[in-house]
């Protein structure tokens, strides 16, 4: 028994129906991808930022989390920065951050002084299509003290989303974000909740 083919309309109505399908299908991929990659930088950070505040309790000492532009740095020349670089713009904390204990006699629990302890380097994140996780304040940095208070160096909010690195400055000003999009507000005090983007704010 001879068998036939499909013919060329056959085809046509198949990849015309495959070609919707998938066209459907492609937006709601886009979105699982950014909200997983933002749900995983916002726990990546929380869990920094909390590990920061029990080892400040552990040790008896104040501890800080930093941005820096090179995590990988050498102790003698390991700095916080808020700078932009060739990959990240000003205040992104995809740069990398650090965490470190202040060591005597230094004091300044907003940089990080020669003799100071690192305890943890997070790693950069570069390239295409990213988190971009970016603090609407000046000071690039969280602290605290022995007993687990502290914060900011004047209270902030952190705004995480994916996408383009393109507009660094919607992103600085904490604005222009989707719902896919994460809000971390700390207060004073070391405080810290996650919340969504109201009208594209947080």
């Amino acid at each position: 028994m001879r068998s036939r083919g499909f013919t060329l309309v056959e085809v046509l109505v198949v990849v015309t129906i495959s070609a919707i399908l998938i066209a459907a299908a492609v937006p709601s991929f886009q979105w699982m991808m950014a909200r997983n990659r933002v749900s995983d930088a916002t726990n990546l950070l929380l869990s920094n930022i909390e590990f920061a505040r029990l080892e400040a309790v552990r040790r008896g000492n104040t501890v800080s989390i930093c941005r820096t532009l090179n995590p990988n740095a050498p102790v003698a020349t390991l700095a916080c920065s808020s700078a932009s670089s060739a990959t990240v713009d000003g205040n992104d904390w995809a740069a990398g951050w650090v965490v470190f204990e202040k060591v005597e006699p230094n004091v300044d629990e907003a940089n990080f002084e020669p003799n100071d302890r690192v305890i943890f380097r997070q790693q950069t994140v570069v390239g295409g299509a990213r988190v971009m996780i970016h603090l609407n304040i000046a000071a690039q940095r969280v602290a605290y003290m022995p007993r687990g208070t502290g914060g900011f160096l004047g209270a902030g909010t952190f705004a995480i989303a994916y996408g383009q690195p393109a507009s660094p400055v919607a992103m600085r000003a904490v604005s222009g974000l989707d719902g896919a999009a994460r809000c971390i507000p700390m207060s004073l005090l070391g405080s810290l909740r996650v919340a969504r983007p109201a009208g594209g704010v947080c």
